[in-house]
């Protein structure tokens, strides 16, 4: 099995520590999907690191589980955790990790678009992507990605895509891993006896990720935050309304723009 070293990016030098799990990507965005949140954490005293979950990519049969738990060897080197992050697959990566010894070291939860549980519909759109990855038909599946990010209700169609040759093979790799990590997922009960804070952010337009896909723990700290006509980014849709429900329920001190 090859792996490679947990590629991150690093941001301020508070006495907190936030975790944050990418989402599927064929080419790192060096943490630019968290962009929104990262100088409103560091301004509350946090030191964010965001990985590149792909980065530790194993073979084409790993797990999630068995995924995850490298990632479980990874993370409880940084020691405790007061807020973990993950987005999408990251998210499912960071549930997965609830489940295990990591637990106990984690104060807080904030899953943005993170799927606990793969319906029908979801195992079949990232089937779809994955499919296309491994057959080499790269633009079309990164047009498909770009098309099921956005809200049902605003879709708007994906132009042409410049591949750059040279990396095209390990994008395909990326997204199609990636995708097929997803397949059949079911992490409820892995997630359902965390006993610190929990937010569970996702679209209410998503293509994706839907409140089906979502799963909380009602009698425990946990709480999900539908939002209005958004799709697989919350924060962009809507970071105001993200970081507001961050600060109440979280407990986390984020200046939010009026």
């Amino acid at each position: 099995m090859q792996t490679s070293n947990a590629v991150n990016r690093r941001w301020g030098n508070g006495n907190q520590l936030a975790v944050v799990m990418s989402p599927v990507m064929p080419v790192w965005d060096e943490g630019q999907f968290f962009q929104p949140m990262i100088a409103p954490l560091v301004k509350a005293g946090y030191r964010i690191v965001v990985f590149d979950t792909l980065s530790l990519l194993g073979d084409e049969n790993e797990s999630l589980e068995e995924f995850s738990q490298r990632w479980r060897q990874e993370l409880s080197a940084l020691g405790q955790i007061d807020l973990l992050v993950g987005s999408a697959l990251g998210g499912a990566v960071v549930q997965a990790l609830l489940g295990t010894s990591l637990a106990p070291h984690i104060s807080k939860v904030l899953l943005l678009s993170s799927p606990a549980f793969a319906d029908g519909i979801l195992d079949g759109r990232l089937g779809k992507m994955a499919d296309l990855a491994l057959l080499g038909d790269l633009e079309q599946a990164l047009q498909l990605l770009d098309q099921l990010v956005q809200p049902a209700t605003r879709i708007r169609p994906s132009g042409p895509i410049a591949i750059d040759q040279a990396s095209a093979a390990r994008q395909a790799r990326r997204l199609h891993l990636g995708f097929r990590l997803l397949n059949r997922l079911d992490l409820r009960q892995a997630s359902h006896g965390f006993s610190g804070a929990l937010l569970a952010v996702y679209g209410e337009q998503s293509q994706l990720v839907r409140g089906i896909n979502v799963h909380v723990n009602d009698q425990a700290r946990h709480c999900r935050l539908s939002i209005p006509d958004g799709g697989m980014r919350p924060l962009l849709d809507a970071p105001a309304l993200v970081m507001r429900t961050v600060r109440d329920h979280l407990g986390i001190n984020l200046e939010v723009a009026a």
